[in-house]
């Protein structure tokens, strides 16, 4: 009987044990935390301000004339112009370029001028007062390389400033010259002059997405001087004079255009 109940006591004892021990093992897996893992993440997409892209534009040519210029002024001094004017165009020019940072960018563009119209009048005495009217087609093309400075992003607006330098082919075709009161008229052989020419930009820009950006802008631009080949009179047997020379042609134009960037950001992708 003793030893049964010694025995059943050992047991109790030894099955305590067990259970206490297999609850202390419990409650320590309960509270132990795994040390962190280091951490894995993707590289950073490159930066979209670097990179090279493409332009295009369309716009309008408002050009000026500073004056304009004949032998005969020469001459004659009682020769006085009163008016001399080249008329609005369209424009349409391309371009390359580079985006250097976020506030500097350089680029080299092209634009082909479309046909604008000349017209000049003059008024001078001979033997009695008389006129001159001419009237021509002026085109051009336009070459620059350009420098902008951005200066600040405010919710995808950017504007800028810009400058730029490059040449300018002036083209002046079929000058008419009608002198009314004396009942004649000439007309001049065409002719072109490249001329250095230089411009100053200021516009804005709007990002409608990372890689895509429209784009307003004014600028002024120095083309230089334009002149008509000889003038002839109607018979067009002789030569008559050496031609209208076209001095100190600025313009005043506005254009609207699109940038796109041919850099893209990197996909990113989930961390396991």
């Amino acid at each position: 009987m003793n030893t049964n109940r010694g025995s059943y006591l050992m047991g109790a004892a030894l099955g305590s044990a067990l259970v206490l021990t297999l609850c202390v093992k419990a409650h320590a897996a309960d509270i132990y935390e795994a040390p962190p893992q280091p951490a894995y993440e993707a590289p950073p997409p490159p930066p979209l301000d670097r990179g090279i892209y493409i332009k295009g534009y369309i716009g309008q040519a408002n050009p000026d004339v500073g004056s304009i210029f004949t032998e005969a002024f020469n001459t004659n001094p009682t020769f006085t112009v009163f008016h001399e004017d080249i008329k609005t165009s369209p424009l349409f020019g391309l371009g390359i370029g580079w985006q250097h940072s976020h506030w500097l960018r350089f680029d080299v563009t092209g634009e082909y001028r479309g046909d604008a119209l000349f017209v000049a009048q003059d008024r001078y005495i001979t033997f009695g007062p008389a006129t001159n009217e001419y009237t021509a087609d002026v085109s051009s093309f336009l070459g620059l390389a350009n420098a902008y400075i951005d200066l600040g992003c405010w919710a995808g607006f950017t504007p800028y400033v810009g400058a730029g330098i490059g040449f300018a082919t002036l083209s002046v075709n079929g000058l008419k010259d009608i002198n009314t009161v004396n009942g004649a008229t000439f007309s001049a052989k065409d002719n072109t002059n490249t001329n250095f020419a230089w411009a100053l930009y200021a516009g804005t820009s709007y990002d409608v997405t990372p890689e895509f950006a429209v784009d307003l802008s004014y600028r002024y631009a120095q083309l230089g001087n334009a002149n008509t080949g000889v003038a002839f009179d109607a018979i067009g047997v002789s030569p008559s004079y050496s031609g209208v020379f076209i001095k100190d042609i600025t313009s005043n134009d506005l254009m609207l255009g699109f940038r796109y960037k041919l850099q893209r950001a990197a996909p990113l992708y989930a961390v396991k």
